[in-house]
């Protein structure tokens, strides 16, 4: 038989498939061992060079002779301070800042396989331990940097940023996946470590793993959010200030020292208004080095319903922020098709993406490295998360009174109904031995026949992959009791916020662009987790903790107004009306359909019930999705 190719060479061809990530630099030891590194222009560690030796030690992989240890990193560690504290001069160079590689082979030297819990920061890195003869790899608790892997019986190991990186390894059949396809077409649902190849899997968010020569392998979770910790303030404005030093110190990390200005996608909702409002405010305070520039969506004629700039103008105006509006009208679901289409990696893409992308080719035009976002912010602030019955333990009467007739504005019930999916519900919950989990859900819910699946998924392929049982289990397990901590902790560290934010990284990184979001950072959600949630929000005050922090940040009237407008024109326009046809041809012939996973005339019954305007309790874009994948990536 012909011989295996040396592990240099196979690390290459990985790199190769990735082009997009930058020029490849190879570590090789003895032909078994092999890492490489991809870095851009547009990288790089910020102003923390230190000269030549810096711009040196910045070269990865990076080799430390005396150690024996060899690391490669995407990353970004914003605890810099504390772990030099903690490191010391014997771990550090002498003479200068040390680099975001530098810190993480350091904290491996010192901490071994507990250093990735010691990092703060958006990272994926891995480490070969030359004397151990052991690997190590490791992706931030909050999963902003992707890590896949896939183990071979032989003893090979392959790891890769990117799933199309393990599969230019070779060697292997390409299958895919079906329970992961099953569980997209349901939500998209399924667990965080799948992907849509069979043999490869995802590192989930704060875990690490560790393979050695000897055959030894491990997955484990290194970090997680803490039952225990509880933050009580005297006020309502101690909570609020608490939070703004939070979310401060996250915008900083992720904006100080950048060589190119810094991109941010600037809407008219909390989220990103937050993030321009205090990013605006440590740039005109001298906190912060460069320049923030910001990209909005201008809706207009029949489409103005969705505009935000009247809301997005006022923080930009306030701070002198530069805004490139970016025209909205030719850019709705599906414009361009089959341009936008889903990646190889997987058919997750967002229904707004050909607007997305446009927006990231005006940010590469105007020389941008970095580009923020606020993914996480209804996550983290936001969503549908509310604690009355805290707020009525904590004698606040009058306050869930006026939040339990809110609510019932919004759902159009009355408020006995209101009261007791509320109060009672989670009072009854928080008793139970088995809590507020998964388990009580379904146990209160009862087993029964209905489906939680669309109706054009194919039964028997529903069957065949246990389809409900993946729903039933695609929820993080929250190490909280209480309701409403629970659900809050599910929102954060959601599987499907964690592969969106996986989907957004990849984009922007096909755009030559560095992804970051303030609102994904590690101890903002420690904080959030340890309030009191009622603090956090109402439903006569959503998002109010990120509200009353605006307070002397934000323009007073923009604070005032700031929300999220959905753009439903453009889906519109869209779906009823221009991408009509592409849907159409979507539809018929349906690869998916083909290979058993749905039928094609109850998806079809589907969209022309949509058309008519009729109830929509699921959605059809994820059918649309796998279906452009497979076509793309399957032919």
């Amino acid at each position: 038989g012909t011989r295996p190719p040396a592990a240099g060479q196979t690390a290459l061809a990985m790199a190769q498939a990735a082009p997009h990530r930058g020029r490849a630099r190879l570590w090789e030891q003895r032909g078994r061992i092999a890492l490489a590194h991809l870095t851009t222009d547009s990288e790089g560690e910020s102003r923390r060079e230190g000269g030549r030796e810096g711009k040196r030690a910045m070269l990865q992989p990076l080799y430390d002779a005396r150690s024996k240890l060899v690391v490669v990193a995407d990353a970004r560690i914003d605890n810099r301070r504390e772990l030099a504290g903690l490191l010391g001069a014997r771990h550090l160079p002498a003479g200068r800042a040390p680099t975001d590689a530098e810190l993480i082979l350091a904290s491996y030297e010192r901490w071994g396989e507990g250093c990735a819990g010691r990092l703060v920061g958006d990272f994926a890195f891995a480490v070969w331990d030359e004397l151990e003869g052991r690997l190590f790899a490791a992706r931030d608790a909050m999963g902003m940097r992707s890590l896949y892997y896939r183990r071979e019986e032989g003893g090979r190991l392959l790891i890769g940023t990117e799933v199309k990186q393990v599969l230019a390894a070779g060697g292997f059949e390409v299958r895919p996946f079906e329970p992961a396809i099953g569980a997209h077409l349901a939500g998209p649902f399924g667990l965080p470590e799948w992907t849509f190849y069979e043999g490869i899997s995802q590192l989930p968010a704060a875990h690490a793993l560790s393979y050695g020569e000897d055959g030894s392998f491990g997955v484990w979770r290194y970090w997680d959010a803490e039952p225990g910790r509880v933050i009580r303030c005297a006020d309502e404005r101690e909570y609020a200030e608490r939070f703004l030093w939070v979310f401060e110190e996250a915008v900083r990390c992720r904006v100080v020292g950048q060589r190119r200005p810094v991109g941010l996608f600037l809407s008219g909702g909390m989220d990103s208004g937050t993030i321009a409002s205090v990013g605006g405010r440590l740039v005109r305070g001298g906190d912060v080095g460069g320049e923030i520039r910001a990209y909005s969506w201008a809706f207009g004629g029949d489409l103005e319903g969705s505009d935000e700039r009247h809301i997005s103008s006022q923080i930009a105006g306030y701070y002198g922020i530069p805004v490139r509006e970016v025209a909205a009208g030719e850019a709705w679901p599906l414009s361009g098709y089959p341009d936008h289409g889903p990646d190889r990696d997987s058919p997750l893409i967002w229904i707004y993406q050909p607007l997305i992308e446009k927006t990231l080719t005006a940010a590469r035009e105007d020389g941008m490295g970095v580009v923020l976002s606020g993914d996480r912010g209804d996550e983290m602030v936001g969503d549908w998360v509310f604690d009355l019955l805290g707020a009525l333990r904590s004698g606040r009467v009058g306050d869930v009174m006026e939040d339990l007739r809110e609510l019932g504005r919004w759902t159009g019930r009355g408020l006995r109904r209101v009261a007791v999916s509320e109060l009672l519900r989670p009072w009854v919950l928080s008793a139970l031995p088995w809590g507020d989990g998964p388990e009580a859900r379904r146990r209160l819910r009862g087993s029964g026949n209905r489906a939680r699946y669309p109706g054009w998924v194919n039964p028997e392929f529903a069957r065949r992959i246990g389809l409900d049982e993946i729903i039933e289990v695609s929820a993080p397990a929250s190490p909280f009791k209480e309701p409403a901590r629970r659900r809050r902790y599910e929102r954060i560290f959601s599987f499907a916020i964690s592969r969106l934010i996986t989907l957004d990284e990849r984009t922007r990184a096909r755009f030559g662009l560095t992804f970051a979001d303030p609102w994904s950072d590690r101890r903002l959600a420690e904080l959030v987790l340890a309030m009191p949630q009622w603090r956090v929000q109402r439903p006569s005050e959503p998002k109010g903790i990120a509200r009353r922090a605006m307070r002397g940040v934000m323009p007073e009237s923009a604070r005032r107004s700031v929300g999220k407008i959905e753009p439903v024109s453009l889906f519109d326009r869209g779906f009823k009306d221009r991408a009509k046809e592409t849907v159409e041809g979507l539809i018929s012939g349906s690869r998916a359909a083909a290979r058993g996973y749905l039928d094609e005339n109850a998806l079809r019954r589907y969209y022309l019930s949509f058309l008519r305007g009729e109830p929509q309790p699921f959605d059809f874009w994820w059918a649309l999705t796998l279906e452009m994948w497979l076509r793309r990536h399957w032919s």
